[in-house]
């Protein structure tokens, strides 16, 4: 089912869904955390996570979730296989082309960086590994940068210490679980990186203005009534 086919079932199944009976497919990726954790046994945890499902619960919709590669969630969205997809996912201009978000519900922005062997070379003279999907990847395409995508950032990682790749490009300073993996392969936070965007929001299908009103009216509520910081501070 495409996206404009989605946008029309999903519209009825909102207004048929008044006696909180209705449900939302939502895409999230693998684990990013404070965003999204998923443990050895598939189980999802993490602070969208808790916000998607209070969400959920004050639409009166339960969440249906499932777990692809990030680089799938907006072509999900696009395709009608999800209602909505989250999971520390940045909203740039180009991402907003071709999907509508939510209000941002938390910053983004900061430093990423450049991680490598010591004495690797320059970005721009380099091949650095990135996440397929992410906004490192459309930074380094913008930059004309030398580059290689990857499923996950563990894969990233894995290649610039093997070898196949000089760098890896990611918002690795402020991933603890990610450190043993720079850490033990020896690799260093060489050169950092300004990757502009807009915040943290939920992507939705383009044009469905009716539910970007259900996701603002709810994370208003949450910001409102103290949701928001009770769930960053389970997960800072």
């Amino acid at each position: 089912m495409g996206c404009s086919a989605a946008i029309s079932a999903l519209g009825a199944a909102l207004t048929l869904a008044a006696g909180g009976d209705g449900h939302l497919d939502i895409g999230t990726g693998p684990s990013f955390p404070p965003y999204v954790v998923i443990d050895d046994t598939g189980t999802i945890s993490g602070s969208d996570f808790e916000m998607m499902q209070d969400i959920c619960r004050r639409i009166r919709h339960t969440c249906r979730w499932q777990s692809v590669p990030f680089k799938d969630l907006i072509p999900g969205v696009q395709s009608g296989q999800f209602d909505a997809a989250l999971g520390g996912m940045a909203i740039s201009p180009e991402r907003r082309r071709i999907v509508d978000f939510s209000q941002p519900y938390a910053t983004g922005g900061g430093l990423d960086w450049f991680v490598g062997p010591a004495g690797a070379p320059l970005p721009e003279r380099a091949t650095t590994a990135v996440v397929s999907g992410t906004i490192q990847e459309i930074f380094a395409r913008n930059e004309g940068l030398g580059h290689i995508a990857f499923p996950s950032e563990p894969e990233a990682l894995a290649a610039t210490a093997g070898g196949t790749t000089d760098l890896a490009l990611g918002p690795f300073d402020d991933r603890p679980d990610l450190q043993p993996l720079i850490g033990g392969a020896g690799l260093e936070f060489l050169y950092s990186a300004e990757v502009p965007d807009e915040g943290v929001g939920i992507a939705v299908c383009k044009g469905n203005l009716a539910l970007v009103a259900l996701l603002n009216g709810a994370i208003d509520e949450m910001f409102a009534d103290g949701t928001m910081d009770a769930i960053e501070s389970r997960w800072p």
